[in-house]
């Protein structure tokens, strides 16, 4: 094993502007990238010309933006730099013992991200789905309850769908 890691470090120092190129040029070039963006995102959200007339609809949130920007910069700066090295993996001998520990720690952070991101709407619209019912059962059984005494033995339990098949419902 130590062998190999000599190997590795013997070919980063025969090929360093290789290793440069392909790695961290294009990482640079999106961290400057990024920060313009996050300038211009902080000029016009949390700097703007914003008055009591024309309120920033945002101002509850981080540094006043849309909710999930910094989310979304740090998911897509780990996924660029993910590729980055992956790519460079293809080209470099020996880079994926390098990068063994960071690509555990990505795919870790893509399951628990998108695995949260599923289970958060799963609960959200169950819950919404159960209280709309609920609601509508109650409603149903008060008003079967009182405006009749003949109604039907299952009238009471029957609940309105109506609201779950319009479009843009939830669930």
């Amino acid at each position: 094993m130590e062998n190999q890691y000599m190997d590795i470090v013997s070919y980063y120092a025969a090929h360093r502007t290789e290793y440069y190129l392909s790695v961290y040029l294009p990482i640079m070039v999106w961290m400057v990238l990024t920060l313009i963006f996050v300038i211009i995102l902080f000029k016009r959200y949390t700097f703007g010309d914003w008055t009591k007339e024309n309120p920033n609809p945002f101002e509850g949130e981080t540094f006043q933006m849309p909710r999930g920007t910094f989310r979304g910069i740090l998911t897509l700066t780990l996924t660029y730099i993910t590729v980055i090295l992956e790519l460079a993996n293809v080209r470099l001998i020996g880079f994926e013992e390098e990068i063994k520990e960071f690509m555990s720690a990505f795919q870790m952070m893509i399951a628990f991200y998108f695995g949260a991101k599923v289970m958060h709407h799963v609960t959200s619209v169950d819950k919404s789905k159960t209280q709309a019912l609920a609601e509508a059962s109650t409603v149903s059984s008060t008003t079967a309850f009182t405006e009749s005494s003949e109604t039907d033995e299952y009238a009471g339990n029957q609940v309105d769908n109506s609201y779950f098949e319009e479009e843009g419902a939830a669930g």
